[in-house]
């Protein structure tokens, strides 16, 4: 796998993560940064502006691949807003992801950076600012969205622009106040739409911004070679997530592997990125005779959707591998949580043609808590833990 696309994400940053979703009260931490982002943006001088012939806009995406999956569609439509001939469009990125936008025929230059490593590594957060401050840009656009003081909002505010616009789901609890928000964005976008999903969200957004024809709908994606040899028929397994507290137990997994094989006869593939492995790997110490071709670390981010959406079934949770196989219209099935259960989990788009995937769930009067859990001293969140391998693997013998 090429070295820029190879997800090392800080230790560091995951840690704290940990801690912030365990002890949702303890986010109201992030707000310091403010006060350490004023000290650092004094030495960080704004460049002057320079007109080359069209107006520069900044879009602010500092989210994981599985968000930048469901950004992937809708953001095509930032060329009805801003048109090549008169807007030269740059979007900052997770350095890991840079591909999947420079795929996307959308964006003039993709500027890649470590935004986890920013988070802890104040020399990190210098670099970003910097960065950020080398061009004044006529418009930035932050989509992610302006409800706490998360790092979308900071390198907001750090960015040398004109016109500063951001997204408000009014729906959501607001941890930012309005006073800083409005010290931030000359403009927010007021969405009033309660359990609207990711997609149309942002699709909402870039609606209001004039983009009349904007469709909201999962991405599609480029099918490309994988790279890799690959069975012509296989299934997988994924048992990633991007922090414990949203992992479910891999000993689960293994079950569940090992059932769709008793049952399909199919090999499974292993995939993923280096900083997979080890969960990978432990799911697989708790199999025996398990039949699987394993490809982790051999294929770059574009390779990976496609070994993704190669397969004939795909069973994961809270993770890339979820959006990715929606995408592609794999039968997709997601061990699901209910911290963000409606924008991230529960897709609906049989309007347009595309397969629903199958949600495996526990229901709890809390779902859509938006990551604020009610709950205190747990590893993994309530709601997923308490899904058992039976119940699972019930959900997906009778869809296979």
């Amino acid at each position: 796998m090429n070295k820029e696309n190879t997800y090392n994400i800080s230790k560091k940053f995951l840690k704290l993560n940990q801690l912030l979703w365990r002890k949702s009260f303890a986010q109201n931490v992030r707000s310091v940064f403010y006060i350490i982002d004023s000290l650092i943006l004094m030495g960080c001088k704004k460049a002057k502006y320079e007109d080359n012939g069209k107006k520069k806009v900044l879009i602010v995406y500092n989210m994981a691949l599985g968000d930048g999956i469901m950004f992937y569609e809708v953001n095509k439509s930032f060329r009805e807003v801003w048109p090549k001939d008169k807007y030269e469009i740059t979007i900052i990125c997770q350095k890991a992801f840079k591909q999947l936008y420079e795929v996307s025929g959308v964006f003039d230059k993709v500027i890649p950076m470590d935004f986890s490593g920013s988070v802890v590594n104040l020399s990190k957060r210098r670099a970003l600012f910097k960065e950020l401050r080398k061009v004044c840009y006529d418009i930035v656009y932050d989509p992610v969205g302006s409800e706490d003081a998360t790092t979308n909002v900071y390198v907001t505010r750090a960015a040398n622009g004109k016109e500063k616009i951001g997204v408000l789901d009014i729906n959501l609890k607001h941890q930012l106040s309005n006073r800083r928000r409005k010290r931030i964005y000359n403009r927010v976008i007021e969405i009033n739409k309660p359990g609207i999903h990711l997609i149309d969200y942002y699709g909402t957004a870039i609606r209001e911004l004039g983009a009349k024809n904007c469709v909201s709908e999962p991405a599609h994606l480029p099918v490309l070679e994988a790279g890799v040899e690959l069975p012509e028929k296989y299934y997988i397994v994924f048992p990633v997530a991007s922090m414990d507290v949203k992992k479910w137990d891999v000993k689960n997994y293994a079950y569940i592997a090992e059932q769709i094989q008793k049952k399909t006869g199919l090999p499974m593939v292993v995939c993923g990125t280096n900083h997979d492995r080890p969960s990978i790997e432990e799911m697989l110490s708790y199999t025996s005779n398990l039949n699987y071709i394993d490809v982790i670390g051999k294929t770059d981010i574009m390779q990976f959707t496609s070994v993704i959406g190669g397969a004939e079934i795909v069973v994961t949770n809270d993770t890339s591998a979820y959006h990715i196989a929606v995408a592609r219209d794999v039968n997709t099935f997601m061990i699901c949580g209910g911290y963000t259960y409606d924008r991230y989990a529960n897709y609906d788009y049989t309007e347009l043609g595309r397969r629903k995937p199958t949600l495996i769930t526990h229901k709890m009067d809390c779902y859509n808590c938006n990551n604020h859990c009610k709950y205190a001293d747990f590893k993994v969140f309530p709601c997923l833990g308490s899904i058992t391998k039976e119940e699972a693997w019930e959900e997906i013998s009778g869809r296979i």
